[in-house]
């Protein structure tokens, strides 16, 4: 068993062993090493540029009550932990891109016990992924895409039409949460 040196961009370090050859275990450092190096001189500092975060779309919405739906109405993840670029918008439960670029989006949504909940992502007036939910006890259905976005592209999640009285079940716990980020422009 040989030692792999595992460098973490938080600056710990980390010993692994494994049945890796030297060469592989060599090959893999140098790897690590340059990465680091690379996002070094990028201005990171393995921390992240702050300005440069600021500047990247990204956010995590949740809800921490129930919210009743009716036929095609749009969920509200009305509570912010990230919201940079003010892009989220907690009024209309609608994402708006402020720069183009394939971006990632994902998604937790809770059924309250025993219900149906039958929901869509939309982007702008089209219908991506799919989350159905059903059966005995609470249910939680996800979302996990990855869309090219123009600049002014809506992304939001919404009711099935024709499924009236349907509710998205949430509390202190904050069983269900949106997220979005720009992964590249």
């Amino acid at each position: 068993h040989l030692p792999i040196v595992c460098l973490v961009l938080s600056g710990q370090i980390c010993v692994v062993s494994s049945l890796c050859s030297s060469k592989l275990e060599n090959s893999l450092f140098d790897d690590l090493i340059g990465m680091m190096l690379k996002l070094k001189g990028s201005g990171h500092g393995g921390q992240g540029n702050t300005s440069t975060q600021k500047n990247t779309p990204a956010f995590t919405a949740y809800r921490n009550s129930i919210q009743s739906l009716s036929s095609n109405a749009i969920v509200k993840f009305d509570k912010l932990w990230t919201n940079t670029m003010n892009a989220y918008d907690v009024t209309t439960g609608v994402f708006t891109a402020p720069l183009p670029g394939l971006y990632h989006f994902s998604a937790v949504v809770m059924s309250e016990e025993g219900k149906t909940l039958f929901l869509h992502l939309w982007h702008n007036d089209t219908k991506t992924a799919g989350s159905y939910t059903r059966g005995d006890g609470y249910k939680t259905g996800t979302f996990d895409v990855v869309l090219t976005l123009q600049k002014g592209d809506r992304i939001y999640i919404r009711c099935k039409g024709g499924h009236d009285s349907q509710n998205i079940f949430s509390n202190g716990d904050n069983y269900s949460t949106f997220s979005g980020h720009l992964l590249v422009k």
